[in-house]
């Protein structure tokens, strides 16, 4: 088994990398401010609810279509996924921090690629991105990302859902709600239906992109008003 990419895997989703993804709660914050959300039992739910029916059939799906245009090198398809992924996140802010942190990570890739044979693509999307074409999106980036530094579709997948994972228990424990070995329990936890998921995956169009998450879309939006948070979203 070629596992060559380990190493740009870890490094990808360690909270080292400047991703921005710590900076964000994803609506667990209004959720716990207003009691919605008050133990790590909780908290876990709230992941998996998350992963199920957002960032799986949503984010992931994105990256996979992602992923095999940038290895086809068809810039134009993904443009067009980039659109669509920002188009379907109706919270400003959600849709601001995925840009953000898409940028920050193509930044920091754009250097560790440089003067590298693999990186054409990444340079003619950066441009897009720069003169506004194209948002930039999170999932979309980490496609193009996996793609410079070999990382496998299966992969970079587990890493999505494990960077959005961790970045809620993080943002759980930053807003004293549970304790750091909570923390790990959740992700322990996580592992099986994670694998499952992942295990179960079946090929599928640009249609059948989906998430059905309108109650905590709705906390997100509150929480764009909030006069005091932590959190950006």
């Amino acid at each position: 088994m070629n596992t060559s990419h380990e190493f740009h895997l870890m490094q990808l989703s360690d909270s080292f990398f400047p991703s921005g993804m710590f900076s964000m709660s994803s609506g667990l914050e209004p959720l716990i401010n207003n009691k919605k959300i008050t133990n790590w039992n909780d908290v876990l739910n709230f992941i998996i609810e998350q992963i199920e029916f957002q960032i799986y059939p949503c984010d992931c799906t994105v990256l996979s279509f992602a992923l095999t245009g940038v290895k086809n090198n068809d810039l134009n398809t993904v443009v067009n996924i980039d659109k669509k992924y920002y188009s379907m996140k109706f919270a400003k802010e959600i849709r601001n921090s995925s840009t953000r942190s898409g940028k920050q990570i193509l930044n920091s890739i754009i250097h560790m690629m440089e003067n590298h044979d693999n990186s054409d693509f990444l340079y003619e999307f950066n441009k897009k991105i720069e003169s506004k074409e194209t948002p930039g999106t999170y999932p979309i980036i980490l496609a193009v990302g996996a793609v410079c530094l070999g990382i496998p579709l299966e992969s970079i997948i587990r890493m999505l859902l494990y960077s959005f994972s961790s970045s809620i228990v993080s943002a759980a424990i930053r807003l004293g709600l549970i304790q750091h070995l909570d923390a790990q329990k959740i992700l322990k936890l996580l592992a099986e239906p994670i694998n499952k998921l992942i295990l179960t995956n079946e090929e599928k169009n640009l249609e059948d992109i989906w998430q059905l998450t309108p109650l905590i879309e709705i906390y997100q939006m509150n929480h764009e008003r909030s006069e005091s948070r932590m959190f950006i979203t």
